[in-house]
């Protein structure tokens, strides 16, 4: 049970590594609501769904229907999969610390390739 719990953190970490991969190059705040970058509407409860959301909106927003980056879900199932893997082999401690590098270093890594103009 403590594997499916930490897979569900996972994506919600996820989500925010996306949020933060989407702002800080940009120079936006962490704080508010995540909104469309096509037509700039703020995103509702449940199209900010990790995964589930991009899958029954088909990759677009529900407004204006442009493109959802591919990056979205692939960044939030991996940060699914990485707690379930932690906490699946290393004690509770460990797998925090765990979780904790792997959200900085893909926030770290997704920000230096949005700052190259390496996109999805």
């Amino acid at each position: 049970m403590t594997v499916l719990y930490a897979a569900l953190f996972g994506l919600a970490f996820g989500s925010f590594v996306n949020a933060a991969i989407d702002r800080i190059p940009r120079g936006r705040s962490l704080n508010g609501r995540s909104a469309c970058d096509a037509c700039g509407r703020a995103l509702r409860a449940w199209e900010l769904v990790p995964v589930l959301s991009y899958v029954i909106l088909r990759g677009r927003c529900a407004t204006c229907h442009a493109n959802i980056s591919a990056r979205t879900p692939l960044v939030e199932a991996a940060s699914g999969l990485a707690f379930a893997a932690a906490f699946s082999a290393l004690a509770a401690p460990a797998a925090v610390a765990m979780c904790a590098v792997f959200v900085l270093g893909a926030i770290a890594a997704g920000v230096l390739l949005e700052q190259r103009g390496v996109r999805s």
